[in-house]
């Protein structure tokens, strides 16, 4: 859960992480946010130069919202974006991450209003 901490999941030979902060993570709020890539140093040798997270909202459409995250040092990107409130009231989101080799990462988190 987001909103407690970074949420971790493994892919192949590798753990990514998520954080995003200030926490409670709140829609149309300034958000940074923070994936770290840990693994074999044949995996982190060849990450790119920067990723882009895809932000949706599963069953809506939100229309597109990316964040782009630049790589500060070795498996660690940062970014700044928002994420918009629905008008429905939902809270569930989605962040999606493609990683080079390492492939896709979906994440599932609820923001406040």
């Amino acid at each position: 859960q987001i909103q407690k901490g970074p949420c971790e999941k493994r892919v192949g030979y590798a753990v990514v992480v998520l954080d995003i902060t200030p926490k409670p993570v709140k829609a149309l709020n300034k958000l940074s946010f923070r994936i770290s890539i840990k693994g074999h140093s044949n995996v982190i040798n060849n990450l790119p130069k920067r990723l882009i997270i895809d932000l949706t909202m599963p069953g809506m459409n939100m229309g597109k919202n990316y964040v782009i995250l630049e790589r500060i040092s070795s498996g660690e990107y940062i970014g700044e974006g928002i994420i918009v409130k629905c008008p429905s009231g939902k809270r569930l989101w989605q962040a999606e991450v493609e990683i080079g080799k390492i492939g896709v990462v979906r994440y599932r988190f609820n923001v406040e209003y």
